[in-house]
């Protein structure tokens, strides 16, 4: 049996990921993600690329650029403080990497190319990069405690375990100046927690007090915007063994799930589609946000026929069990209708 903090899907996951990946596959993966939040943040300082520093950037697979980024103004000298400080973790982070995959006698991966104006926002004032710097940390920390299991040698999971804790420092100090800045945050997904003004909680824990994991597909289909090989920050696609996204995260360690079936969708299937609901507390289904439009409302395990829906469509499962406000904080799960063909 899995612990209880862990859905079965995702020990199914583990399992099956731990007999076909090597340490070094899943190294390379969270190098993808460490170029990312290197440029990020060197770019916010600096106005220049982690290579301008003088960081190695190649190796196998797509050597790529980096395009979207700029030099941003801070408030105040603490902030511009910190962001200087995370830029040159996650520099460090990158060649750290590197050099273990080396160590390890595999080859690391290149830079690929990135583009770090994705959302659209991120670097045109103070409160568009804390929200994307918000939900680069949270996916991170996610990231590092969902590879984690994955990895076979110790002192390699030592060496994880150290540098996840470092991202779980940057994302509580991000979600701090979050709340202090009265920046609006959106929710990724159904393991996503919102920190203040939007949500409840400065530490994006669930009601075991232990992060959230997501399985390497899941941190993908939020790096992509749910494509499947690229799209968003990594326009090419990432370099590597793990280069798949899979259905975005819609399961919380409570319990609660909400699955749409089929997905995803033909065009002929999506006139007729419906929700599975796992949840034994009281529940309402939103369209699109999570106090959008009521499609359904129950309490305990049921299935909910939906007819049409259409592609990029959203249904939020939402906690209502003790007069719980339609709020972020108290979204179960989300999922997203994905039609093809």
């Amino acid at each position: 049996m899995p612990p209880p903090y862990l859905s079965t899907g995702l020990a199914q996951q583990v399992n099956l990921n731990q007999s076909t990946l090597t340490d070094v596959d899943i190294l390379n993966f969270a190098l993808n993600l460490e170029y990312l939040e290197a440029e990020f943040y060197t770019y916010a300082i600096t106005g220049k690329s982690i290579s301008d520093s003088g960081i190695a950037i190649t190796g196998s697979g797509t050597s790529g650029q980096v395009s979207g980024g700029a030099k941003v103004t801070f408030s105040d000298s603490t902030l511009t403080g910190l962001i200087t400080e995370i830029a040159a973790d996650e520099r460090a982070h990158v060649t750290y990497l590197r050099q273990a995959i080396t160590q390890l006698g595999g080859t690391p991966i290149s830079r690929p190319n990135i583009n770090l104006a994705a959302l659209g926002i991120g670097f045109g004032n103070q409160s568009d990069f804390l929200a994307v710097a918000r939900a680069l940390e949270d996916i991170g920390v996610t990231a590092y405690a969902g590879a984690a299991p994955l990895i076979q040698n110790k002192a390699i999971l030592g060496a994880a375990a150290r540098i996840l804790a470092v991202e779980a420092f940057h994302a509580g100090a991000l979600r701090l100046e979050v709340a202090r800045n009265n920046v609006a945050t959106t929710l990724l997904d159904g393991l996503d927690r919102l920190p203040p003004p939007t949500g409840t909680l400065y530490f994006a824990t669930n009601a075991n007090a232990l992060a959230e994991v997501r399985t390497p597909g899941q941190v993908l289909a939020l790096a992509f915007a749910k494509g499947t090989t690229a799209g968003a920050f990594f326009p090419n696609g990432v370099n590597g063994n793990v280069n798949t996204a899979s259905a975005v995260a819609t399961s919380t360690s409570n319990g609660a799930v909400i699955t749409l079936l089929p997905n995803p969708l033909t065009a002929a299937a999506a006139q007729n589609a419906s929700l599975v609901i796992t949840y034994a507390g009281g529940y309402e289904i939103r369209a699109n946000s999570p106090n959008g439009i009521l499609i359904a409302s129950g309490n305990g395990p049921s299935t909910i026929q939906l007819g049409p829906v259409t592609n990029g469509q959203m249904f939020f499962l939402q906690d209502v069990s003790n007069g719980n406000r339609l709020t972020p904080a108290n979204t179960l799960g989300v999922v997203t209708v994905s039609i093809q063909g």
